[in-house]
């Protein structure tokens, strides 16, 4: 019987997500069902509502299922946490996630927010990632120490210390990424790719652009350009850089803009 009883596993129908008709606010509350939390091992106390779970641990919430060894939170405050290694996939405010971390918290009161720390690398929608900090929050996306983020939507990818920007049905409309940036676009007819380094970038879907400034210096296939600013085109894979420009072999400094078709296996100064 006691080997039986230790294979038993607890279910416990965490109320974090549950809201009333007559308390609803929004039509998007009145849709919120309740969670559940199952775990070889749990601890509830129904006062504070706090609880301590361990051994496959398992949350269903509103579309989305977390695995990890281990999970604490209370059912007043409606929040989760996760540690010692996560997984997480399904269905997050309308963004497909498939994520692994160190650490992960689930918050669903107001506004629901999910913030991964510590090794957070899957994906987001079109957008894969591998960063040490992600928060989500709405529409809102943003992460720290990126060490790649590639919007598979454009075909480029991000490096920041930091970024913030905003998700629309999977896709990466808007981005603003800082500190040591750097970003790789497409590549041309013989595969080479543009590298490009800066303080600051600004992507918009919207305008189709990115906007690099501070420190500039674009590579590509042993062209080397630094200016002030540059705005990469994605779609028609191209650069146009303002102010103070140099080309590689050129030598100084000189006021200008220029444009590189750099789908081009080979290219002049352009115009």
């Amino acid at each position: 019987m006691r080997k039986i009883l230790r294979h038993i596993r607890y279910l416990l129908p965490v109320v974090l997500l549950l809201v009333s008709s007559a308390a609803a606010e929004t039509p998007d509350e009145a849709q919120l069902s309740e969670a559940q939390l199952s775990a070889d091992r749990m601890r509830f106390d129904s006062q504070s509502g706090d609880f301590l779970a361990t051994g496959n641990v398992t949350i269903q919430a509103d579309g989305l299922t977390v695995h990890a060894p281990r999970g604490a939170g209370n059912v007043r405050n409606k929040e989760v946490r996760f540690a010692e290694g996560i997984v997480a996939s399904g269905d997050w405010q309308g963004e497909w996630i498939d994520l692994a971390a160190g650490s992960i918290a689930l918050f669903f009161a107001q506004t629901p927010t999910y913030i991964a720390e510590n090794g957070v690398k899957g994906d987001v929608g079109r957008i894969s990632v591998d960063a040490d900090k992600l928060y989500m929050k709405g529409a809102d996306i943003s992460a720290l120490n990126v060490r790649h983020l590639e919007d598979r939507e454009s075909d480029i990818a991000f490096g920041a210390e930091s970024v913030r920007g905003t998700l629309s049905d999977g896709v990466l409309t808007s981005l603003t990424a800082e500190r040591n940036v750097w970003l790789r676009g497409r590549p041309n007819a013989v595969g080479d790719t543009v590298d490009i380094r800066g303080d600051t970038a600004v992507y918009s879907v919207e305008r189709g652009s990115v906007v690099l400034s501070g420190n500039v210096r674009a590579v590509q296939g042993g062209r080397v350009l630094t200016s002030q600013s540059l705005v990469y085109f994605p779609g028609d894979n191209r650069i146009d850089a303002i102010g103070g420009v140099d080309l590689k072999g050129k030598g100084g400094m000189t006021p200008a803009r220029i444009t590189i078709d750099l789908s081009r296996e080979k290219q002049g100064e352009g115009r």
